[in-house]
């Protein structure tokens, strides 16, 4: 199953990375907002299961946050768990007043935070799942419950503790044609493409009649396998157009935060980035799979993805090494190899990453293989030579965030 999201609101970056550092640890997905204006539009845009607030923030502050959170009926429903260095009895009341669930100071346990957000987020969970007692008023219907759509490493449905595999339930034309839908980030294919994708040489009507009999199917499957399930609230038809609603796609949030990591790299927003990056990177189990499906849009889709996953590479392990974890940057471009032996770049930055660590005999290793795959892609030996003759000999001398 998906991992909980939580969002940490908070602007001091050693807060930060101790409450990135527990949080992961435990288990959750976490993404960090560092004022509260960027962290009201984040919840509408990835919407967590708990936030951890600082009350201390700049513009905006972590009242006036919690206080906008809770006038709004779909926000008021995540739970809160405000974090301050403010220990007067007046600043905790002010907190739980404007709809706090729970309050913590500074400096805190780690274990013991862990252990509050794990028991805020079994109290939303509980609230969700309560139904109205007898002879009580029902609450306005909620939003549907999130669909979950898995699609970089494998290719399956989750809503609760149930799951559909592609593979397993959908039929060849019903996978086409998902792969059509999860290949655009717009989320939504016209009617038209999915007839003149699918049935080209057939008339518009016989297309039309195609393509309601493909769609009836599909939503079937869908409420057999995932019963109880409505497929109607999440594959919809509106203005000649089939839309996917109420769902998160994995690979249309990894495009997202790659896209929202290296703009904050861009503007030196280091530790920022490097979060965004993690969460991007927790995302990928693998390629795109909808893009072996059949569909021209899925295909460059998985090519887009996959290019992403290789310039961000870069970036991301330049950001872990420049804290000196080398291991953990080597482990991401060694990952991002297995798309791309011959990629200069990154085959580089590996050499030198090993040569910080002493490990003359693992760089080595490193240009072995890169000869190997020159030599497997058919290269001439004297193009071979080149490319191995000028490698770097030690670490950037201006620091790895520099591309040398």
């Amino acid at each position: 199953m998906d991992k909980p999201h939580v969002l940490i609101i908070e602007d001091d970056a050693s807060v930060c990375e101790l409450l990135f550092a527990c949080l992961t640890k435990a288990g959750y997905r976490v993404s960090v907002a560092q004022s509260g204006e960027a962290a009201l539009l984040q919840v509408e845009e990835d919407p967590p299961e708990v936030v951890v607030l600082d009350l201390t923030l700049p513009g905006m502050n972590g009242l006036d946050v919690c206080r906008t959170m809770r006038r709004d009926p779909w926000m008021a429903k995540i739970p809160v768990l405000m974090l301050t260095g403010k220990t007067e009895e007046d600043d905790i009341v002010a907190g739980l007043e404007v709809g706090a669930d729970d309050y913590m100071t500074k400096p805190f346990s780690p274990k013991l935070l862990t252990a509050r957000v794990k028991a805020l987020l079994r109290r939303g969970n509980n609230h969700q799942n309560s139904t109205p007692a007898a002879g009580t008023t029902a609450e306005p219907k909620s939003s549907p419950q999130m669909l979950m759509v898995k699609t970089l490493g494998t290719c399956e449905l989750r809503i609760a503790d149930r799951y559909l595999s592609w593979t397993e339930e959908f039929s060849p034309a019903q996978r086409q044609l998902m792969s059509m839908l999860v290949g655009t980030l717009a989320g939504k294919i016209s009617q038209e493409e999915v007839q003149v994708a699918l049935w080209p040489d057939s008339s518009t009507a016989r297309a039309r009649s195609s393509f309601d009999s493909l769609l009836s199917r599909v939503r079937r499957t869908l409420d057999q396998v995932l019963d109880p399930f409505d497929s109607k609230k999440y594959l919809v038809v509106k203005r000649g157009y089939l839309c996917l609603e109420n769902v998160r796609i994995d690979a249309h949030e990894f495009h997202r935060l790659i896209r929202k990591a290296t703009q904050q790299l861009a503007a030196r927003e280091y530790w920022p980035a490097e979060i965004t990056f993690s969460s991007a990177f927790s995302l990928w189990q693998g390629t795109f799979l909808p893009g072996d499906f059949g569909s021209d849009a899925a295909i460059l889709f998985q090519d887009e993805l996959e290019h992403l996953f290789m310039e961000s590479s870069l970036p991301f392990a330049r950001l872990i090494a420049e804290s000196k974890r080398y291991q953990q940057a080597s482990r991401i471009l060694r990952d991002a190899l297995r798309y791309d032996p011959t990629n200069d770049a990154i085959v580089r930055l590996l050499y030198q990453l090993s040569l910080a660590q002493d490990g003359l005999g693992k760089a080595s290793q490193v240009l072995k293989q890169y000869r190997e795959a020159l030599a497997k892609e058919h290269f001439r030996e004297q193009d071979i030579q080149e490319a191995l003759q000028d490698f770097p000999k030690d670490k950037p001398a201006q620091g790895w965030l520099v591309d040398d």
